[in-house]
């Protein structure tokens, strides 16, 4: 049975007149009627009585099946306007995951605002994970996008989109004697003890750290390693160390903690979303295309 049957019976069972029925249709009357023929042949009933003098009218069979027919034509429409919306990456389930620190950044909210924007009905799970997990969660399809600090090579099978550059700020314990200075020279941090995510020790925290101590003139002291630079700024907090962070995490307050920028030492940093090549899922793709958007938008910070 062709849906182009039950268009057909049900504009003529509203007209009830073949000549203004395949006008509506942009059809020959000849056309409607056999394709009105062709279904009451399917069915092996007869829906509509055509009398010669009379207009045509629905047989009993015809108003109980007009009803199912104007169903049928609404579902398979639903059908076609859902197949179409998930095809634009407007339906459909993404998973994102993101480090602490680009809950900050602005980049992360705004992104999720797009996806989450009238007339998108996407489902996107969020959570909050670390840069080496996420990297080998996107290989095995754990999850779609990634919000991390940028790396200077990712496996082959990610690529990666600059999201945000913003400056590198110190982070330093609010009752320091170094928070009386409104920028803090490099050599002034000789004897501190410099905390960093232990995801980040081998991309950009170490290299940022080692480019003070140099600029300093100094060997520089290091905590072990911690998971985040949340931890980092709670440690920080308790007077245990400074720390090298994003300027976006300026908005994190801590108790004890304040933030100044470098003196001498220009140092910045990157978040990157991340998604496999060749993604297929046209939910992904929407989530990607959002994210696109939002980095053609954003400012560098700093």
């Amino acid at each position: 049975m062709e849906l182009r049957w039950l268009e057909s019976f049900v504009i003529v069972a509203e007209e009830l007149h073949f000549a203004r029925a395949a006008d509506r249709l942009h059809l020959a009357p000849s056309a409607l009627s056999a394709q009105v023929r062709a279904l009451e042949s399917h069915l092996g009933v007869r829906l509509i009585d055509r009398g010669r003098r009379t207009r045509p009218a629905l047989t009993s069979a015809g108003l109980l099946f007009l009803e199912e027919a104007r169903l049928t034509l609404a579902q398979a429409a639903r059908a076609e306007a859902i197949g179409r919306r998930a095809g634009r990456g407007e339906l459909g389930h993404a998973q994102i995951a993101y480090v602490a620190s680009a809950a900050f950044s602005g980049v992360l909210t705004d992104v999720l605002t797009r996806c989450a924007a009238p007339g998108t009905e996407l489902t996107v799970q969020v959570r909050e994970l670390e840069t080496p997990a996420q990297l080998e969660a996107l290989v095995c399809g754990d999850i779609d996008v990634g919000f991390l600090r940028f790396r200077p090579e990712y496996p082959p099978e990610v690529t990666a989109t600059r999201l945000l550059t913003e400056d590198i700020v110190l982070a330093l314990p609010a009752g320091a004697p170094l928070a009386a200075y409104e920028a803090v020279p490099a050599a002034q941090l000789r004897d501190e003890c410099f905390v960093a995510p232990h995801f980040d020790e081998e991309y950009g925290c170490r290299d940022q750290i080692l480019d003070v101590a140099e600029r300093g003139g100094f060997s520089p002291r290091c905590a072990p390693p911690v998971r985040d630079f949340i931890a980092a700024l709670t440690m920080v907090g308790g007077g245990l160390a400074v720390a090298l962070v994003p300027d976006s995490l300026r908005r994190v307050q801590i108790p004890g903690v304040a933030y100044r920028p470098l003196a001498d030492v220009a140092l910045t940093t990157s978040l990157v979303g991340a998604f496999r090549r060749g993604e297929t899922s046209p939910a992904v793709r929407g989530v990607i295309r959002r994210l696109r958007e939002a980095a053609a938008t954003t400012v560098t910070a700093g």
